[in-house]
């Protein structure tokens, strides 16, 4: 099983989270819910009153409890929400379409 509580060090600590409302995040599952580096990202920078929405890949689970499982790395002002598998090739109509769905 996975160290939940592990905290990798990010490589690159400028992101510029300020200049964005809506902030994608994208990651494989593993063990039913996203790799600790996606915990330190989100503990790293100031997430208040942020959309975010996850998407990933997986060989053969679901989202599982990442939604939840991230929650915890974030101030009580920032949503987020479970987005997209994105297993396979999506086009760019497919991804477009998705983006339109969500109020993008």
């Amino acid at each position: 099983m996975s160290d939940k509580t592990s905290r990798p060090a990010l490589a690159d600590k400028n992101a510029d989270i300020a200049a964005y409302g809506t902030i994608f995040i994208g990651f494989p599952i593993w063990w039913y819910t996203a790799p600790t580096i996606i915990n330190t990202f989100l503990e790293s920078y100031d997430f208040s009153d942020k959309r975010i929405i996850v998407f990933a890949t997986s060989g053969s689970s679901g989202f599982g409890s990442t939604v939840s499982d991230l929650k915890k790395s974030l101030p009580a002002s920032a949503s987020i929400s479970e987005g997209r598998m994105m297993n396979g090739i999506k086009s760019p109509e497919e991804l477009s379409s998705w983006i339109k769905e969500i109020g993008c």
